[in-house]
């Protein structure tokens, strides 16, 4: 069955001095950019620049191009576009350059270390709350790892011994909010959250728009409007 080569330079590496670790990352976003995870293999590194060779399946082969031309277009599905950045960053942190090659032919471009300076301001430590579902807890020290999933967004929160063990009944349970500190950075026009240390949570419900409202019509049962009104401006005279 013949198979079609994808290949991913790296030109700050060879072989010989690729990390294992390293490697692992690169080949990570590599498979989430290309997709077709049945019928696409990693083969080799190959020789000169560090060239992570792959080969897909004759039957998938047009799905890969597809899928690689969908990404410099910008109209791949999120996961890969969010692949094609992560391996452009792990090239500007290695100082590298590189590029997704098809059949020989150059496909994709990574400017890694050529791309503009961003300007970084921080870190600034903020109080900082976050909400979501939590999908991991774990730690061998006494700094706990909390993984919170919100939506597409996933924050890393390291937490205490004993806090992780009062987050322990809400793993895959229901929604918490985590209160702490934040480490933020101004990049560019943006802030964006490295680490976040929380101190204490509450749980929060889950409840539907219908729900809310139905709760809402609840709270003020029997309050007429003009008695609102009169109770708040009342509050305002003091």
């Amino acid at each position: 069955m013949k198979r079609e080569e994808i290949v991913l330079e790296i030109d700050a590496y060879t072989p010989a001095t690729l990390p294992m670790a390293r490697l692992a990352e690169y080949l990570t976003q590599f498979a989430l950019l290309l997709g077709n995870e049945a019928n696409v293999h990693f083969a080799k590194l190959g020789r000169g620049s560090a060239r992570c060779v792959a080969y897909a399946d004759e039957q998938a082969a047009p799905k890969v191009r597809e899928r690689v031309e969908s990404v410099v277009s910008g109209t791949a599905p999120k996961h890969a576009m969010k692949a094609h950045k992560e391996i452009d960053d792990l090239m500007a942190h290695d100082n590298a350059i590189g590029g997704v090659y098809v059949a020989e032919h150059k496909v994709i471009e990574f400017p890694g270390r050529r791309r503009a300076q961003q300007e970084k301001i921080g870190p600034l430590r903020r109080d900082t709350s976050l909400d979501g579902q939590i999908f991991m807890i774990g730690g061998r020290d006494e700094t706990i790892n909390v993984h919170l999933r919100d939506g597409e967004k996933i924050f890393r929160c390291e937490v205490s011994i004993d806090l992780a063990r009062r987050l322990a009944p809400y793993f895959l349970n229901g929604l918490v909010r985590l209160f702490g500190q934040g480490d933020w950075y101004r990049i560019d026009s943006r802030w964006e959250m490295a680490n976040f240390v929380a101190v204490d949570f509450v749980g929060l419900e889950r409840k539907t728009l219908k729900e809310s409202i139905e709760g809402m019509r609840d709270i003020f049962s029997g309050v007429s409007a003009e008695g609102l009104l009169s109770d708040l401006e009342d509050l305002r005279r003091g």
